[in-house]
């Protein structure tokens, strides 16, 4: 991890924010933590981080929204929230907001840096990237240097996971996938929790990727995992 991975900390508790700085800044990140969503969307118009560690202890649920404001916008930089607790339900949401990683209150900085790690590594250099290569499946097109994507024409928005799992599929295309199979080869060994991320996410692909007026691309292998096909 070089010296200058920057990383913007959106906590409200100093003490909290305090603790985890120094732990980050020992580990080769570049911080800047601010208290309150509004601060974090001012520093984002000065200078872009490559990733965000947003608290979920920022009140009226302004975590959540704040994320879902970023993917609304199109704007996909990897994002891990901190949650208060370790429930399905909290996890989820979080997930659904368009969070590229969650991590529950009472964690290891180990466990944090290794996943801070693995998205911004993910978010450099892409999953499986071959540098110079558009990869191509029916009405699908994938480039893997600009990490654009389009169906039928279409340009279509993906997160920084969203693209990563697409490609994994799309790489191993027409052949089935098992969930631990794809959590590993996307998340990477750092994972550890419920595979129903593996749910979240894929629903997120369909939604994006499916139209009426063409074929679905992902399918289910009942109780194996997932193929495009």
């Amino acid at each position: 991890m070089p010296p200058t991975a920057r990383l913007l900390l959106v906590d409200p508790d100093t003490r909290s924010s305090d603790l985890l700085t120094k732990h980050l800044q020992v580990h080769g990140f570049a911080i800047s933590a601010v208290a309150s969503t509004d601060a974090a969307q001012q520093q984002l118009e000065v200078a872009v981080p490559q990733m965000l560690l947003i608290s979920d202890a920022l009140p009226d649920s302004a975590a959540l929204v704040f994320t879902r404001q970023l993917r609304a916008a199109a704007n996909a930089i990897p994002l891990l929230l901190l949650l208060s607790l370790d429930h399905y339900s909290s996890r989820v949401a979080a997930l659904e907001a368009g969070a590229d990683d969650v991590l529950s209150r009472p964690f290891a900085i180990e466990e944090l840096i290794a996943r801070l790690r693995a998205l911004i590594r993910r978010s450099r250099m892409g999953l499986n990237h071959v540098d110079g290569t558009e990869l191509h499946y029916r009405d699908l097109t994938v480039n893997t240097d600009s990490r654009q994507v389009s169906r039928a024409g279409t340009p279509i928005k993906l997160t920084v996971k969203e693209y990563d799992l697409l490609l994994h599929l799309l790489q191993h295309r027409e052949q089935v996938l098992s969930r631990k199979d794809i959590l590993l080869a996307v998340w990477g060994d750092s994972w550890v929790g419920d595979d129903n991320l593996l749910d979240v996410y894929i629903r997120y692909l369909r939604k994006k990727l499916e139209r009426p007026d063409l074929d679905p691309l992902i399918q289910t292998v009942r109780g194996v995992g997932f193929m495009l096909k």
